[in-house]
């Protein structure tokens, strides 16, 4: 007997039927509780993420292949992440999405295998970002290592393959624990939602259970903790709402791959504006502060400079920012904490931004106004020159164009890492208040003529003549060590000619190798 030939009504009527199981997600009692909880579903968030009517899903009937402990009978819609490509702003974007409201998102082989290859076999073969909306309650236990063998270890192994190919952002609007607390981690950006995101590898029972300890989600993976002590949060945001629209900020900096051009905007700024403000922002007594965030504005294109990781190492700024419409990365240090210093913690925030910029040939502009790395036995104990060492290595491996503008003080290895043409700068310029050194001339003075041996006159000449000899953009500059020394207020301007020079920058003489090694 022959099997009935159904008609098209039929056919698309059970098409429309499937689709509105999978597009109801977990149900309307699950996505009233997640309205409720002050978050957004995983589609509406991809509806306000992407241009309207330009989101393309794939994988949309995947289900899961467990049987046990009653698996067999739970649905779970589009395996609790959604997953597709369409334009942001006029440009392609993959996505992934979890969905809390299906079986909490959690984790599972066909989960990781949805998630894993839109990074890779679409994010990378389409040459385009990929951002992943994290919402999840962890693995899924009833598949047991599967969910970590084939889920987790698919997307690590994914984030870790595309990684410095495409730009990878993590919208973090929810949980993120166990296992997946990794996930975000090995993307390039990471932003949190206030109060509903976290991420931390073991839970607050699981860590009273292990050591004893008692404690919170929060002080475990809060968006404020990650924000103020460990770094990973680029940007703490209020709402799912304003992580999507910041997050669409930030990928209008960054070109859609390595290999794409920059998006180089048309500006309205006038390119050889003349900032005579600075003068008045920028104290010539050196034990002065200032913030360097008015410089910073003065100086970029009006209204473009994006600041990250700004309650990270606060002594250092990093952000993105345009000059003539160009995008780059902008890195200054900071005088108002810690009179601009560099310490361990900063060493890290520097030495990735530089990285993340070089890969993604965003050109880097440095603002230089400190006296060298922290000393004493706490930097010593903490591995300053562990970290240190990253900040150096990044820097000199580094070839996209590199400009830095020495305001004031440029010591020892502070200057080594942002400004020194040995080390692979492009292009350094200083005003006349620079003060260049590889220590400060009292400590010269100390050890070439010390205390006692000689008499406190003869020193207290000695060291003005140092200062007078040495301490200053004009013997930096007449031993080719520094390019030029410009007026304050001709900065932008001098910026901008030399970076519109530089753009064309081609990387020479890098000595064969499999890949360098960085102190991490």
């Amino acid at each position: 007997m022959s099997q009935r030939v159904k008609s098209w009504e039929e056919y698309l009527e059970d098409f429309e039927k499937r689709k509105a199981e999978i597009f109801a997600m977990g149900g309307e009692k699950a996505v009233a509780l997640q309205h409720e909880r002050g978050k957004l579903t995983a589609r509406e968030r991809i509806d306000l993420f992407f241009d309207p009517g330009t989101f393309e899903e794939v994988f949309t009937f995947i289900k899961h292949k467990e049987v046990d402990f009653g698996m067999d009978k739970k649905k779970i819609p589009s395996e609790g992440v959604v997953t597709g490509f369409g334009k942001v702003n006029g440009r392609y974007v993959c996505v992934w999405s979890q969905d809390f409201t299906s079986s909490g998102g959690t984790m599972s082989d066909f989960h990781g295998m949805k998630a894993s290859s839109i990074i890779v076999d679409h994010a990378m073969k389409m040459r385009v970002p990929v951002v992943g909306m994290m919402d999840s309650g962890g693995a899924r236990l009833q598949e047991g290592m599967q969910a970590g063998h084939m889920g987790y270890g698919r997307m690590l192994n994914a984030h870790t393959y595309a990684s410095g190919s495409v730009p990878q952002i993590a919208m973090m609007m929810g949980p993120c624990g166990g296992g997946q607390g990794y996930v975000p981690a090995m993307n390039d950006i990471v932003l949190m939602v206030e109060g509903k995101s976290n991420m931390y590898i073991g839970g607050p029972a699981f860590v009273k259970q292990s050591i004893g300890e008692i404690t919170t989600i929060e002080e475990l993976g809060g968006s404020k903790m990650h924000s103020k002590v460990t770094g990973i949060c680029d940007l703490e945001v209020k709402d799912d709402q304003t992580c999507i629209e910041e997050t669409k900020k930030i990928l209008s900096y960054l070109p859609s791959s390595f290999e794409s051009s920059l998006p180089i905007i048309s500006s309205t700024d006038k390119p050889d504006r003349r900032l005579p403000q600075l003068l008045d922002i920028v104290p010539t007594n050196m034990r002065r502060p200032y913030d360097m965030k008015k410089v910073i504005r003065e100086v970029v294109d009006e209204g473009s400079y994006y600041e990250i990781k700004r309650e990270y190492a606060k002594n250092l700024l990093i952000g993105f920012a345009r000059f003539n419409g160009i995008p780059v990365g902008l890195i200054a240090n900071q005088p108002m904490v810690n009179a601009g210093a560099l310490e361990v913690e900063a060493a890290t925030k520097i030495a990735r931004f530089i990285r993340f910029c070089d890969a993604f040939n965003l050109p880097l502009i440095f603002l230089i106004d400190n006296p060298a790395y922290l000393v004493g036995t706490d930097q010593e104990r903490k591995g300053v020159i562990k970290h240190g060492c990253k900040n150096l290595h990044a820097y000199a491996e580094a070839t996209v164009p590199k400009i830095s503008v020495i305001l004031r003080k440029a010591y020892a290895g502070g200057y080594a890492g942002m400004s020194t043409k040995t080390m692979g700068g492009d292009v350094v310029l200083a005003w006349p208040t620079a003060v260049i050194t590889i220590v400060v001339p009292e400590a010269v003075i100390d050890v070439i003529y010390p205390a006692g041996k000689y008499d406190e006159e003869f020193r207290r000449k000695a060291t003005e003549d140092y200062y007078e000899k040495y301490i200053n953009p004009w013997f930096c500059a007449g031993r080719g060590l520094i390019d030029n020394v410009i007026r304050p207020e001709d900065t932008r301007m001098e910026i901008i000619k030399h970076l519109e020079g530089w753009l064309t920058k081609t990387p020479i003489d890098i000595p064969p190798k499999k890949h360098s090694n960085i102190y991490l």
